[in-house]
């Protein structure tokens, strides 16, 4: 009868346990716990330093907005502002008025007594109204004009019509009378650029 041996001293070995790898790969995971520990502890740090700066600065912009406040001090309107922004517009429109005065007057000077009488005769009314007398003086700068008229109405519409002219833009007139007359009915009116006209004086 033959013994056989089933017995393999390799079986053996191949159940025993690896040691070495087993150690290899708790060493590794530890390593890595500990380098990610380290990385969420670094960066922890870094934001408590971030959040203390944050704060330093809110404390810094605390103190500087309080000192603000304690320093300032409400503005008072001085009551006479107005007043005197009013008077200063009322000069300003007053140089404004004297400015285009001169312009008219210089324009005036220039061209003498031509412009204004071109003017009577271009807006005269066709009917109604009549000029009997026309003075001019100082240039045509100073102007008298005398005449008849059939209605009261028809003299302002002839002035506004004189008004829409160059050589009479900007001038006015300091006397203005009209009396209607018992013997013909009519409107006898005199315009002058002066309150008392020379000739009119004593």
């Amino acid at each position: 009868m033959q013994n056989i041996n089933l017995y393999k001293a390799d079986a053996k070995v191949a159940r025993r346990p690896r040691t070495v790898e087993f150690a290899c790969g708790l060493a590794l995971l530890v390593l890595l716990c500990l380098s990610h520990a380290a990385w969420q502890g670094w960066r922890l740090h870094v934001g408590a330093a971030r959040l203390a700066q944050a704060q330093s600065r809110e404390q810094q912009q605390v103190r500087q907005l309080e000192e603000a406040k304690a320093s300032f001090v409400q503005p008072v309107l001085d009551p006479q502002l107005p007043l005197r922004l009013a008077d200063l517009d009322e000069q300003n429109h007053a140089l404004e008025r004297l400015i285009d005065y001169l312009k008219v007057v210089a324009a005036q000077q220039r061209v003498g007594f031509v412009a204004p009488l071109s003017a009577l005769a271009e807006q005269h009314p066709p009917s109604g109204l009549w000029l009997d007398t026309i003075s001019l003086r100082e240039g045509g700068t100073q102007m008298r004009l005398q005449g008849l008229s059939q209605t009261p109405q028809m003299l302002p519409e002839y002035l506004s019509l004189l008004g829409q002219n160059a050589a009479f833009k900007g001038r006015e007139f300091a006397r203005f009378d009209m009396q209607r007359s018992n013997d013909d009915q009519l409107f006898h009116f005199d315009l002058s650029s002066r309150v008392t006209d020379p000739k009119d004086s004593p």
